[in-house]
């Protein structure tokens, strides 16, 4: 009986799932028309995540310190990544972000054209030139004090500790003297694992935001110092989750 109605469950919660999705994708493109500024078609998709998380009302996910991420004010957010469901968990925290995402996900049909409309930056790996062209596109919006969010580790971790990062979001924060926002996710890892087509009934997670982590003289060009400086941070909020 309980596996029957987690499977019932499950069907309820992605028949939601996609018709929100359907409903945020044409409501992007209907408002893509006139909302070149991108001052309303991000709330949407922020909308379409808070909903999802909320579908479930066994999902309690406590967001902390949003208020660190300002308003008109760009800032390149770097946050961990053990679960398929972070993406929809960082749609709570209400801001304007671009999102650095594989290319894969755009070829998804509704989600991936909805991300397109989003105008996220698509990154191919192995493909020559990607690196450098979603890095010059996350410039530009950086110069236009629109957030870009990043997962530094790459991929998701398997073993839910934080993984080692990769050196483009550091790089791109000295080039543009933007700050880092780190954003620590905890008690997602099992919301949506991949592989299975059932979201986890019970899910206590949090999004921390930690303060801006400002470019200045000190950091000069060593980008490996700021990497491991932000990894710390990360890691030891993780650790204080756990304990």
């Amino acid at each position: 009986m309980k596996r029957f109605l987690n499977i019932l469950l499950a069907f309820i919660i992605w028949t939601c799932v996609g018709l929100f999705t359907l409903a945020a994708f044409l409501g992007i493109a209907i408002s893509r028309i006139f909302d070149r500024k991108d001052r309303f078609t991000y709330r949407l998709a922020n909308l379409w995540g808070q909903l999802i998380v909320k579908i479930n009302p066994r999902w309690k996910i406590k967001v902390v310190g949003a208020q660190h991420i300002k308003k008109n004010k760009g800032y390149i957010i770097v946050a961990n990544h053990t679960s398929l469901a972070d993406i929809v968990c960082l749609f709570c925290l209400g801001k304007h972000f671009k999102w650095i995402a594989k290319s894969s996900l755009f070829k998804i049909p509704v989600f991936g054209w909805s991300m397109s409309l989003l105008h996220y930056i698509p990154l191919s790996r192995g493909r020559h030139g990607s690196i450098r062209d979603s890095f010059n596109e996350a410039i530009e919006y950086l110069k236009k004090d629109v957030s870009v969010l990043i997962f530094p580790e790459g991929t998701r971790s398997k073993t839910g500790q934080l993984a080692e990062f990769k050196n483009g979001a550091f790089k791109l924060a000295l080039l543009t003297k933007k700050p880092i926002i780190p954003v620590v996710i905890s008690g997602t890892r099992t919301a949506l694992i991949k592989g299975r087509a059932t979201m986890a009934v019970k899910v206590s997670g949090s999004l921390k935001v930690l303060p801006p982590i400002e470019m200045n003289e000190d950091e000069e060009s060593d980008y490996e110092r700021l990497k491991l400086k932000v990894w710390n941070l990360m890691n030891q909020e993780l650790l204080n989750f756990k304990s």
